[in-house]
């Protein structure tokens, strides 16, 4: 796979294992090429909305975006990036390790933090309705009007 971003999804966990059973028979089959390529370090699906709102704290988008942007060579370094307190942020790299978003690479008596999979950048994705069915009456949610 030569694109590494990190694809962040929610409830879409069927969707996922559909995607790569039809990869695999493709590839049985002997395909080949990206469209059989993928990597599930790549790919992190949430089920719980508490974990989306773990994510999508403002902390913890702005300390993701420091990792990204300036490669921090330690926590130390991360926290300085952000202009936070050594102690909340590691609590918060925590945090994210947790979720799966970043890890860790050991450099001695350092921790680099990095996004899983020494990705570049995240994709992230949430369909609404999170389970659609085909008879769904949706005349109980009315458009809000635009006066």
């Amino acid at each position: 796979m030569t694109d590494q971003t990190l694809k962040i999804t929610f409830k879409q966990r069927d969707e996922h294992h559909t995607a790569a059973q039809e990869r695999l028979q493709r590839a049985e089959a002997g395909e080949t090429g990206e469209t059989i390529e993928q990597d599930a370090r790549f790919i992190l699906n949430f089920e719980e909305f508490s974990d989306i709102d773990q994510l999508m704290r403002e902390r913890n988008l702005k300390l993701i975006e420091a990792i990204v942007e300036h490669e921090p060579a330690s926590m130390q370094a991360a926290a300085e990036a952000v202009d936070r307190d050594y102690r909340e942020v590691h609590r918060n790299l925590k945090e994210l390790e947790s979720l799966g978003v970043i890890e860790f690479e050991d450099d001695g008596q350092r921790k680099r933090p990095q996004l899983r999979g020494g990705a570049q950048n995240i994709d992230f994705s949430i369909q609404f309705p999170l389970q659609p069915t085909a008879d769904r009456d949706t005349s109980a949610y009315p458009r809000p009007s635009r006066e």
